[in-house]
């Protein structure tokens, strides 16, 4: 099946440098790699704090690169609430810690401003090539000439989580790699049942939510924004077949939102068995396991559109260090060393999150959690879901739209219409 993988540039690639991303502009200057201190070092290491079970892991992972490099010690300082709020303070203040972690949210306005260290020259010295890792991965973190200022620490992918009991029941067998949006179609029709009564259960659950929608619109050959990021893209033809595609769900009453059936989200309403599937990434597999343990789940891939193509999103998270941290070498090293295989290897066996080196498509865990694996095969035709420095309005507004289809309050043109005149004015005036 032909696809869009988004290809690197292999001759930037071998120094260091990836694609460049048209969404995040370059600071001026350049970077060499500057040779390491002697003697002993300390460097801050921050990021958010996570579950007990993942804190543990990043602190012994820690340790283990001190270990590995005794001259370098690491002082981790996890930011309890919200990160992102309490990281622009520090940033305002210039109290930055030499090694963090950057959301795709944070690179843009971070790397414009010069905040973050080039990483290209280290990587180039290091043999650490861009193309290691898929585009939708590293191009987050990447500028628009192509140098690296975050290497991908994990990321996930979006699947189609489903009930095996009640495909059984319904008499459907499980979906192929290669199911359309018609057999996705045609398997909720066959799993609703008693819709809009009180033991209703609908075939799936969907959110009004550009981060669900948006691998649709994906597949089905539109994109969110033109190439060079200044306007809206999503209101032709594919954006608005895509978004009636989605909305049929509710049209043919197969399709429900979570609060309509008492629940708190979407992997809540298929946990409590009102949907027999779900979009969800690997952050869902957690939930079930602590809240529905005796739920019997497997995962689909996206399906594929009546295009002939996939869609899907990248939800990844970096780790990068301060331009102004007064030991670069070092914190490079604790980068490289964070973001390698065998840190990787350790977040893949505990379950936390997929591993964003292309090496580690092979890794042993995949083969005994095969569902974990659809997420992975999933990476060369996703998709960052970061929409440049105003990425928070693209996204309001276009959930906005697709709640005003959803909710039959306007149709998909007119809707997507009235998100990309708002997004167009914010993206040339804001």
């Amino acid at each position: 099946m032909g696809v869009d993988t988004g290809g690197v540039h292999h001759d930037v690639s071998r120094k260091g440098r990836a694609g460049g991303n048209p969404y995040i502009s370059c600071p001026g200057g350049s970077t060499t790699a500057q040779a390491p201190v002697s003697g002993t070092v300390t460097l801050t290491a921050a990021g958010w704090s996570s579950t007990p079970a993942e804190d543990a892991l990043v602190q012994k992972n820690l340790q283990s690169f001190e270990a590995a490099h005794p001259n370098i010690k690491v002082r981790w300082s996890p930011i309890t609430g919200d990160y992102l709020t309490k990281m622009r303070a520090n940033v305002a203040s210039n109290i930055m810690p030499d090694v963090f972690y950057v959301q795709p949210l944070m690179s843009g306005p971070y790397i414009g401003s010069g905040k973050l260290l080039d990483l290209s020259p280290y990587m180039a010295r290091s043999g650490v090539k861009a193309g290691d890792y898929y585009p939708a991965l590293i191009n987050p973190f990447t500028c628009a000439s192509g140098q690296v200022y975050g290497l991908p620490k994990d990321w996930n992918s979006l699947g189609i989580f489903y009930n095996k009991g009640m495909l059984k029941d319904a008499g459907l067998p499980a979906p192929t790699a290669s199911w359309t949006w018609s057999d996705l179609q045609r398997y909720a029709q066959k799993l609703t049942r008693n819709a809009g009564q009180s033991d209703s259960t609908y075939g799936i659950t969907l959110t009004a939510d550009a981060a669900r929608w948006n691998a649709f619109l994906l597949a089905n050959g539109g994109s969110v924004l033109n190439k060079d990021g200044t306007r809206a893209a999503f209101n032709n033809d594919a954006g608005v077949k895509a978004l009636e595609y989605y909305d049929s769900f509710f049209k043919q009453n197969t399709g429900v939102l979570p609060t309509t059936v008492g629940a708190s989200y979407s992997g809540d309403a298929f946990g409590k068995r009102r949907a027999a599937m779900v979009i969800e990434g690997g952050w869902l597999i957690p939930y079930l396991r602590s809240t529905y343990a005796n739920m019997p789940y497997a995962i689909a891939p996206l399906p594929v559109s009546p295009i002939n193509r996939r869609g899907n999103l990248a939800f990844t998270n970096a780790w990068s260090a301060s331009a102004s941290t007064k030991y670069p070498a070092a914190a490079w090293e604790l980068i490289r060393y964070m973001t390698g295989a065998s840190v990787q290897e350790s977040q893949l066996n505990a379950g936390f999150a997929l591993p964003t080196l292309k090496s580690l498509g092979n890794a042993p865990y995949f083969a005994s959690h095969p569902d974990f694996k659809v997420l992975f095969d999933a990476a060369p035709y996703s998709t960052a879901d970061y929409y440049g420095p105003q990425d928070t309005t693209i996204r309001t507004d276009l959930s906005n739209a697709i709640d005003a289809v959803v909710l039959n309050r306007q149709d998909a043109q007119a809707a997507l219409n009235d998100a990309a005149s708002r997004i167009d004015d914010q993206l040339q005036n804001g």
